[in-house]
C-alpha cells in the first residue's frame, strides 16, 4: 500500500456514481492503480467537485437520478482540461459507443466505455493509460509567443519553410506501396512547428492559398516522378482548398508542372472533400471535369463526415473514395462503425472506385479491411507523413521488409512500423 505521501502525490480521479456500493468498488480499483479517488454520488455533487480542483480521470455513470451523464460531458469538455473520461452504464453497446462518438464530437478527446455490471479487469485496462500521464497536460496546445500573421505565412513560403510531407497508401492485398498523400507542413524558426488547422484557414484568408497549393503540387509531382521510374503506377494525392474550386486556372496550372516534369496525370491524384465540393457544385464540377478529362485521378477525401455524400457522388466525376478515420478507427470495436465502413467500401466500389482507408493504426484494422476488399490503407500502423528524403528511404525498407516476409498471408504482420 502506498504510504500517505505517496497517496497525496497520486493523480486525482473523480468516481461519479448514484449507487454507493458501485462507486465504493470503483474507487478501490481506482487506488490500486495509484489513483487518489474522490467520490460523487449525484450530477450536482459532480459539478462541485469538477469545480473544486482539477482531475486526471473521471468515470461516469450515464445514469444519475434526474440527471444524466451526458450533461456532464458537456460541462467537462466546456471546462478547457481534458481528463481521460471512462463512462460506465448498463444501456446497451450502441448506446455506449454514440455517447463515446458524442464525446469526441464535443472536445473529449480521451473517452472509453465500460458496461455494467462492471468486469474490474477492464476497468484496470481502462484506467492503465498512466496515473502520472497527465493527459490534461499531454493534449494542451503548444502556445505561441504572439499569433501567427499573414505576413508570416508569406514569409514563410518566400524561404521555404513550408514543405509537403508524404504519408504512405498501400496496398491491403499486396502490402505494396502504391502512392502517398502530400500533407502540408510549415516548421517555423519563429513559431516552431505551426500546425496545419492554424496556417491552411490563415492562407485561404489571406489569398496565400493558391501559392501554397502551387508549392505543394510542384514538389510533390516531382516526388512522383522520382517514382515514377521505379513503379509507373505510382501516384501522389494533393488536396485542394474550397477556395481555389471556384478558379478556373487550377486545370491549366496543374497541366503545365505536369508537362515541366513529364508525368503522366494518371499520376496525380486531387483530393477534395464532400462539403467543399458542395460549396459551389456548378464551379466545382467545371474544374472537377477539366482536371478528369486530362486524366487526373479525383478523390472525395473525408467521406460521410458531411451531409451530402450520396449527392455528391452521383454528381461528381470522382475516382477514388476516402474512408474517413473516425470511423476506421474504432471499425473493430464498434458495429456501427463498421457498418459505416462495409457500405462505404461497397459504395466505391458500385461507383467504380478506388475504396482508401484513413487512419489504419494496427495489423489487425489492415487484415480486417482488406477482407472487406477495401484497396488502399494509410495511416501510422504504416507510417506517419514523412519528408521527401525520409519517405523515399522508409520505401526501400518497406519493400525489403515486405519481400522477406513471403506469403501474402503473413504481409500484416509487417504493419507495426
Amino acid at each position: 500500500m502506498p504510504d500517505s505521501t505517496d497517496q497525496a502525490q497520486a493523480a486525482r480521479i473523480l468516481v461519479v456514481d448514484d449507487d454507493p456500493v458501485q462507486g465504493a468498488i470503483i474507487s478501490g480499483v481506482c487506488r490500486r492503480r495509484g489513483y487518489r479517488p474522490t467520490f460523487a454520488s449525484s450530477y450536482q455533487a459532480a459539478v462541485d467537485q469538477i469545480a473544486a480542483g482539477d482531475f486526471e480521470c473521471i468515470t461516469i455513470d450515464l445514469s444519475l437520478g434526474d440527471r444524466d451523464g451526458i450533461e456532464l460531458l458537456r460541462l467537462i469538455a466546456g471546462g478547457g482540461r481534458s481528463p481521460r473520461v471512462i463512462v460506465i452504464s448498463g444501456c446497451d453497446q450502441r448506446i455506449l459507443s454514440a455517447t463515446v462518438r458524442m464525446a469526441h464530437a464535443v472536445g473529449v478527446v480521451d473517452a472509453v466505455s465500460l458496461q455494467k455490471p462492471i468486469d474490474l479487469a477492464s476497468l484496470g485496462d481502462a484506467l492503465s493509460f498512466g496515473a502520472g500521464e497527465q493527459p490534461s497536460l499531454r493534449h494542451r496546445p503548444d502556445r505561441q509567443s504572439r499569433p501567427v500573421t499573414a505576413a508570416d505565412l508569406s514569409r514563410g513560403l518566400e524561404t521555404g519553410e513550408l514543405y509537403p510531407a508524404f504519408q504512405p497508401k498501400v496496398n491491403l492485398a499486396t502490402g505494396r506501396v502504391v502512392g502517398c498523400e502530400a500533407l502540408a507542413r510549415w516548421d517555423s524558426p519563429t513559431f516552431g512547428s505551426v500546425g496545419p488547422d492554424v496556417f491552411i484557414p490563415l492562407a485561404e484568408q489571406s489569398g496565400l492559398i493558391k501559392p501554397l497549393t502551387l508549392l505543394m503540387l510542384r514538389q510533390s509531382i516531382e516526388l512522383a516522378r522520382y517514382f515514377f521510374d521505379i513503379d509507373p503506377s505510382f501516384s501522389v494525392a494533393v488536396n485542394l482548398s474550397a477556395a481555389l474550386l471556384s478558379d478556373t486556372t487550377i486545370p491549366e496550372e496543374v497541366e503545365r508542372l505536369l508537362d515541366g516534369t513529364g508525368l503522366p496525370a494518371r499520376s496525380l491524384i486531387i483530393e477534395v472533400t464532400e462539403s467543399t465540393a458542395m460549396t459551389d457544385i456548378a464551379c466545382a464540377m467545371d474544374i472537377m471535369l477539366r482536371l478528369r478529362i486530362k486524366g487526373v485521378g479525383i478523390s472525395i477525401d473525408d467521406f460521410g463526415t458531411g451531409y451530402s455524400s450520396l449527392a455528391v457522388l452521383a454528381r461528381m466525376p470522382f475516382s477514388e473514395l476516402k474512408i474517413d478515420r473516425s470511423f476506421v478507427r474504432d471499425c473493430l470495436t464498434d458495429a456501427d462503425m463498421w457498418k459505416v465502413v462495409s457500405v462505404s467500401v461497397a459504395i466505391a466500389h458500385q461507383y467504380n472506385m478506388q475504396a482508401v482507408a484513413e487512419g489504419i493504426e494496427d495489423a489487425e484494422t489492415w487484415r480486417a479491411l482488406d477482407g472487406l476488399g477495401c484497396d488502399i490503407g494509410q495511416g501510422f500502423g504504416f507510417s506517419r507523413a514523412l519528408r521527401r528524403g525520409a519517405f523515399v528511404e522508409w520505401c526501400r525498407h518497406w519493400d525489403e521488409r515486405l519481400t522477406s516476409v513471403g506469403p501474402a498471408a503473413e504481409r500484416h504482420r509487417a504493419c507495426a512500423t
